[in-house]
């Protein structure tokens, strides 16, 4: 593989670290914000008159906030795994591309 080749997976690589970890922090967000969202709606159902816990639990789960939440969050995980799986396809390559690179000077070593 030529220096620009190489230099062209090596960067992609780096794109597709820098995508997946955007992902990753999005993902945490939501997946922290979840639970802050879920006890602010709790909160808000138990002012307003909702005296037991699972009573605040059921109407916070069923509010449509919260399952627009939801519902982004479904999308974060989406999109970090895809990000992931990319990431994953440019290291496999990256690899082959060594054993490949072993491979040819072996066997140059081997008739020469």
């Amino acid at each position: 593989m030529q220096d620009s080749n190489k230099e062209k997976v090596l960067h992609n690589l780096r794109e597709v670290g820098i995508k997946h970890a955007e992902a990753k922090r999005k993902l945490t967000i939501l997946e922290h914000g979840r639970q802050i969202l879920l006890a602010d709606l709790m909160k808000e159902y138990m002012l307003s008159g909702e005296k037991t816990v699972a009573g605040q639990d059921r109407e916070a789960r069923a509010d449509d906030r919260y399952k627009k939440h939801i519902e982004a969050l479904g999308y974060a995980i989406e999109e970090e795994i895809k990000w992931a799986w990319e990431k994953k396809i440019v290291e496999i390559n990256f690899e082959k591309w060594k054993t490949d690179m072993i491979n040819n000077t072996m066997e140059r070593k081997h008739y020469a």
